[in-house]
């Protein structure tokens, strides 16, 4: 094993070079105990006295042969919890008091403790004299050994903020032969990939983070497991020291690997260092995310108005810039109903992304209710309601295509729009409306409200003559899924008149029993004579009646061919639909007949059940509504526009007390979005107008 047996005259002490280096680091700070250690005879001579000491010992352990692992194991943990506890006389001190037999150069090169080496335990507790004395008995490749944790003593010393243990670490390497190898210890990676310097920055040691700088640049490129660089998680400690100490360096933003920083310095919202950047770095400060965003793409992302007072004449151009989806800030901020920034943006940003979409389109297509209502009452921003995108689909294609009718309800009522234009597929907005696969309500008041604006267009069977195909079927319910419906409708159906049932024998106040009563009250029920019995005898036999009809209808629709099932489903829906406030409104009739002696709660409940068979009554009969609605030719004249904004708002309130104005969509970029690396995008001549 190649070690040193003895520390050389160079090496008496932490030599002077070591204690300039430090203090230049720390900007000439007094280091009082440092000199007085160092610049005195007296200090060479306690060293010279230590150097014997040692030497003595490991004399004493050069015959030793093999020994023990578990010797050496508590041989190693007694000299570690010296060296926790005391300074570096104890610690010679235990050396001498083990064994003649002990094999010196096993403990100090020894890797199983809890913290690693010895070497691993005086850097982390900065027992500085005890580190100097250790490294010259280790060998050369154990300076940058590494713990179960993968820290080497560097790691160590960075994260206690050592900075004399970090130069002595550093100096030590220095003396290896091969040139990469030096800096290797610097760049060496633990299990969670950070470097000595991402720790140094973890824990705010600002005068190791300056020296470790100094000595090598290529770790503050470096990302750990995190997606984080040194530059990243300077932001999160929020101290103004680190972040002057890594962002006046120059650095080259093409080589940041993981999250980048400018982007981190908005989500903290530290708004000073994002100036400074821009003033000192550019292409710092046009960095680009995974997803091809800059700075303004997530400011509008995260509505942060004042990212947008660094929107300058220099920096305009990154208004303009396409992610990797092909938006624009502005259209980032459709998206995310930004009216603030839209109006900020406009004036200095493209109108269309990469798909030829307006900002108008994006807000259709995503529902954002609030950004299409400022559009259209923009002078200029409002002849976007006519434009198309690459797949000539108009903003109003959009909002059908995605059923957000909100945004679709200001699109109708605004008299520019025109209905009749067609897209790439030969399609309007109402043919949308009429051929989409998707069921259900939406899908019927988007039919309703643009049925209002356009007839039926034959054309469109002219253009396209496949859609005599698409029409006819459209009208025809599939068997399998008019099969699932019956099914289902014939359950419901099935329960309610069961229920009915059970409540025309079960009556509130039950019934005369056969002794006490007459001959003609036998088997009559207590409450005959009671108005609020009448009446729940009344809503359970309608309801009994109904749901009876119902189930015979779907049971009917079900044996018959397709044709007959869609009329018997109607009429038994209806019915189904007649019976369930009714059977509503028995119960709770019910409920009151037992408790009206008591008042309050009587008139909780009236209260309570009201609203809610009230509710259930309108969901009911909305549906029923809509296809009146839908068919309704007097609906579809022009002469009849003033009423389309009564029943267009009426809608509208509909859709948000039952919030049904929900479709998510996923952008369909096809970049791969795992990736973590960055780039820059300084702009190549003028940004384009």
């Amino acid at each position: 094993m190649d070690v040193k047996l003895s520390i050389g005259g160079e090496d008496v002490g932490m030599n002077k070079s070591i204690k300039e280096e430090v203090q230049k680091d720390e900007g000439g700070a007094p280091m009082e105990l440092l000199e007085n250690k160092m610049d005195s005879l007296e200090e060479e001579e306690i060293w010279k006295s230590r150097r014997e000491r040692m030497n003595n010992a490991l004399a004493a352990a050069q015959a030793t042969g093999g020994q023990d692992p578990t010797e050496t194991y508590a041989a190693a943990r007694k000299l570690a919890d010296v060296i926790e506890r005391a300074n570096v006389e104890e610690f010679i001190s235990a050396i001498e008091g083990l064994p003649n037999q002990t094999d010196l150069f096993a403990i100090f090169n020894f890797l199983g403790l809890w913290s690693g080496s010895l070497l691993h335990i005086a850097a982390a507790t900065k027992k500085d004299d005890t580190l100097w004395l250790l490294l010259a008995y280790v060998s050369d490749h154990f300076i940058a050994a590494q713990n179960e944790w993968g820290d080497t003593p560097l790691h160590m010393a960075a994260r206690a903020g050592g900075s004399r243990a970090t130069v002595m670490l550093i100096r030590r390497a220095s003396n290896w032969p091969n040139v990469e190898d030096k800096n290797r210890m610097l760049r060496m990676q633990n299990k969670h990939g950070n470097t000595a310097l991402h720790e140094a920055v973890l824990k705010c040691h600002v005068h190791a983070v300056r020296f470790l700088l100094k000595k090598d640049l290529e770790p503050v490129y470096l990302k750990n497991k995190a997606e984080k660089s040194p530059l990243y998680l300077a932001l999160d400690t929020k101290d103004s020291a680190i972040h002057k100490a890594l962002f006046t360096v120059s650095l080259e933003p093409s080589r940041i690997e993981g999250l980048p920083p400018i982007h981190g310095v908005i989500l903290h919202r530290n708004y000073d260092l994002l100036g400074q950047i821009l003033r000192k770095d550019t292409k710092l400060f046009t960095m680009r995310d995974s997803r091809g965003g800059n700075v303004f793409h997530l400011a509008a992302f995260w509505n942060d108005p004042k990212v947008f007072k660094f929107l300058q004449p220099e920096t305009e151009y990154l208004a303009q810039e396409q992610d990797n989806n092909g938006d624009l800030p502005i259209h980032i901020a459709s998206k995310r109903g930004h009216v603030k920034l839209i109006h900020k943006l406009h004036l200095v940003s493209k109108w269309v992304n990469g798909k030829g979409q307006t900002v108008l389109h994006v807000a259709a297509k995503y529902g954002k209710e609030e950004v299409v209502r400022y559009i259209l009452k923009d002078q200029d921003l409002r002849l976007m309601i006519n434009e198309r995108d690459d797949d000539g689909n108009t903003a109003s294609h959009l909002a059908v295509k995605y059923l957000h009718l909100t945004a679709l309800i200001h699109l109708v009522l605004d008299k520019d729009m025109d209905p009749y234009i067609l897209n790439h597929e030969g399609l309007a907005a109402v043919d949308i409306a009429r051929l989409s696969s998707q069921a259900g309500l939406r899908r019927g008041l988007a039919r309703i409200l643009l049925s209002s604006v356009s007839n039926d267009r034959t054309d469109r069977f002219i253009s396209k003559p496949e859609a005599r195909d698409k029409g006819h079927a459209h009208e025809i319910l599939p068997t399998k899924e008019a099969d699932a419906v019956i099914n289902t409708m014939l359950v419901v159906a099935t329960l309610v008149a069961g229920g009915s049932f059970a409540a025309g024998f079960a009556v509130p106040g039950g019934s005369n029993g056969s002794d006490l009563a007459s001959k003609d009250d036998r088997g009559m029920a207590t409450l005959l004579d009671n108005r609020k019995f009448q009446a729940f005898v009344i809503c359970n036999t309608v309801a009994m009646l109904c749901s009876m009809a119902s189930v015979i209808g779907f049971m009917f629709a079900y044996l018959t061919e397709i044709h007959i099932s869609i009329f018997g489903c109607h009429l038994a829906g209806l019915l189904l639909a007649i019976s369930l406030p009714p059977m509503s409104a028995a119960f709770l009739i019910g409920v009151i007949l037992t408790i009206e002696k008591l008042p309050w709660l009587a008139i909780v409940m009236v209260i309570l059940g009201s609203t809610f068979v009230l509710v259930i009554t309108a969901a009911l009969v909305s549906p029923f509504v809509a296809i009146f609605l839908s068919w309704l030719p007097r609906f579809r004249k022009k002469h009849l526009r003033p009423i389309r904004p009564l029943i267009s708002s009426l809608f509208r309130v509909y859709m948000i007390l039952f919030r049904i104005e929900r479709t998510f969509i996923s952008d369909d970029s096809k970049v791969h979005r795992t990736a973590s690396k960055t780039s820059t995008s300084p702009p190549d001549g003028d940004a384009e107008d």
